[in-house]
């Protein structure tokens, strides 16, 4: 790969691992108001199920891989599939479970955890600046949650759920490094839309095993217009599109640097509030450029790199 075609990839990446972060920052506090309009269990499946059919448009419009992908083992596909099944559920009980606040405040140390799982996996050392990189992200995090309106009446209560989302982050970098490993050589699109298949399929499995049990309820009476919208958005966005740019990031950039992007999530939902009506307020402002300028600086640092000799 030339030096200009290696730059234009980190550069694709960042932007699609910043799409991501848009996505997923938006998710939490949708995901909260879904939990208490319908069963969870319910939700979680749904998840991956409404939004398998976008992963196989794209599977059937991009070319196949160059060269013929290594046979593909059940073994690892169901592996695969269930840590992506763990991770849906934990996120969702974990969310529906957690203080708004708490729950950004521990998801936001993904980072950590990926470049300690990418340490022990792989034996992957922390690039040059990336641990200045994680320090200005975690501390942007942190003043942008501390400068939202309601963080101080409202606390940093524990709820129960948050060991359930430190528990799904774990899954989730594991499927991360070994989906690469497993099915890299299919592509991007090909890895994410096959995983996301079995991950499906093990939720309606699962699903339906607990409603059989009694554990989990039916589909709901009615929902409002919104609540489609906001499922429409997460299940579509946020886990197909997010996923596929998830996984492209993490082919290009590593799994511990594209994990700091996701720190940007805070400073998305920021936006998101200004744009309808609530502007943010100096400490989230301070806190959003701490953020991005952590992400900008790896990113430097990455295409610095990326020069050859």
């Amino acid at each position: 790969m030339t030096e200009r075609a290696s730059r234009s990839a980190v550069l694709w990446a960042s932007a699609g691992l910043l799409a991501t972060a848009l996505i997923w920052g938006t998710m939490t506090p949708l995901l909260k108001v879904l939990t208490e309009a319908m069963d969870i269990w319910l939700l979680a499946a749904l998840r991956y199920v409404l939004g398998l059919p976008f992963l196989l448009v794209c599977m059937l419009l991009v070319a196949p891989p160059a060269r013929p992908p290594a046979k593909l083992k059940a073994a690892q596909l169901a592996i695969l599939g269930l840590a992506m099944t763990a991770f849906s559920i934990l996120y969702t009980v974990g969310v529906r479970y957690s203080h708004p606040v708490t729950a950004v405040v521990v998801l936001n140390f993904g980072p950590v955890i990926s470049a300690v799982m990418a340490r022990v996996m792989l034996g992957t050392r922390m690039a040059p600046g990336f641990p200045l990189a994680l320090g200005l992200a975690l501390l942007g995090g942190l003043l942008v949650l501390y400068g939202t309106p309601g963080t101080h009446e409202r606390g940093l209560a524990l709820q129960g759920g948050e060991p359930l989302l430190v528990v799904g982050q774990i899954c989730w970098q594991w499927y991360s490094i070994r989906a690469q490993q497993w099915l890299g050589d299919r592509g991007q699109i090909g890895l994410s839309t096959i995983t996301s298949a079995v991950a499906a399929l093990w939720m309606v499995v699962a699903c339906a095993a607990l409603w059989g049990a009694g554990v989990a309820g039916g589909a709901p009476p009615a929902l409002a217009w919104h609540h489609v919208l906001y499922l429409v958005w997460i299940c579509v966005f946020g886990v197909a599109v997010a996923i596929l740019l998830w996984n492209v990031g993490v082919s290009r950039v590593g799994l511990p640097v594209a994990a700091l992007h996701m720190n940007a999530s805070p400073v998305f939902a920021v936006l998101t509030a200004a744009a309808i009506g609530l502007p943010p307020t100096g400490l989230q402002i301070a806190g959003g450029l701490l953020v991005l300028g952590g992400i900008v600086y790896m990113q430097l640092l990455q295409m610095r790199r990326a020069r050859p000799g």
